[in-house]
C-alpha cells in the first residue's frame, strides 16, 4: 500500500495556533464499534473517545464516530472496542494493530477487559468505584490514542518516553499530566511528512486532476 493510502482519512491541514509556522495538522476520521461492557455505558465511551482525541489535538483533529455492521464504511479506520483480549500480542495489551508488510491494517482494537485486569492488579484496585471509573477511562483513551499513533505513523517503533512508549504501568495510567502523551519532534515530523504526500495525492494537487 504507498504511504499516501494510509492517510486515505485526511482530509485538510491546518496552522497550528500558537506555532508560528505552518504546521499540517490532519483530520482523522475513525469509526467505533463497541462490544460488551461499554456498548450499554454510553457516558463511560464518551469520556475515553474524548480523553483520546485530547491527546491527538496538539497534532491532529480527530473526530470519533459510532456505527454499526450497517453504517460502517468499508475501508475505513476503525476502532474496535471490546472486552476480549489480545490474540495476537501479549494477552495483557490495553490495544493493539496489525501490520501487513510492514503496514498498519486499518483496524484498532483496544480492550476492557485487558484494562480491568490491570486495575484488579494495581494499588488502585479496592478503591471508591469513581477513581476505578477514572482509572478505565484513563487506560483506554491512552491505548486508543497509541494504536493510533502507530497507524499513523505507519510504524511499530516504540520510544523511550511519551505517548508512543512500549509499556505504560498502572501508576503511568493514573498521571493527570497530559504532557506525558506527547509525541518527540521526530514523530511529529514524521506525521507531517504522511499528511503531506497525501495532499500531493489528492486529486486537483498542483493543478493537476485524475
Amino acid at each position: 500500500m504507498p504511504i499516501s493510502g494510509l492517510f486515505a482519512v485526511l482530509l485538510h491541514a491546518a496552522v497550528a495556533a500558537g506555532a508560528g509556522l505552518p504546521v499540517e495538522r490532519p483530520v482523522v476520521r475513525v469509526q467505533v464499534q463497541t462490544e460488551g461492557s461499554l456498548a450499554v455505558d454510553r457516558r463511560l465511551l464518551a469520556e475515553i473517545l474524548k480523553g483520546a482525541g485530547d491527546i491527538w489535538r496538539p497534532y491532529a483533529e480527530v473526530t470519533f464516530t459510532p456505527v454499526d455492521e450497517s453504517t460502517l464504511v468499508s475501508g475505513s479506520l476503525r476502532l474496535l472496542i471490546t472486552d476480549q483480549t489480545s490474540t495476537i500480542s501479549d494477552g495483557a495489551s490495553l490495544g493493539w494493530i496489525e501490520f501487513v508488510d510492514g503496514r498498519p491494517s486499518n483496524r484498532i482494537t483496544v480492550s476492557t477487559g485487558a484494562a480491568a485486569a490491570l486495575l484488579r492488579a494495581s494499588r488502585w484496585n479496592g478503591l471508591p468505584k469513581m477513581v476505578q471509573r477514572t482509572f478505565l477511562a484513563r487506560a483506554m483513551s491512552r491505548a486508543i490514542a497509541h494504536e493510533l499513533g502507530h497507524y499513523l505513523l505507519a510504524s511499530r517503533e516504540h520510544s523511550p518516553n511519551g505517548l508512543m512508549r512500549g509499556k505504560l504501568t498502572a501508576d503511568d495510567l493514573m498521571q493527570p499530566r497530559p504532557s506525558g502523551y506527547r509525541l518527540e519532534r521526530a514523530q511529529v515530523q514524521q506525521l507531517q511528512r504522511g499528511a503531506l504526500l497525501a495532499r500531493q495525492d489528492e486529486p486537483g494537487a498542483n493543478g493537476n486532476r485524475q
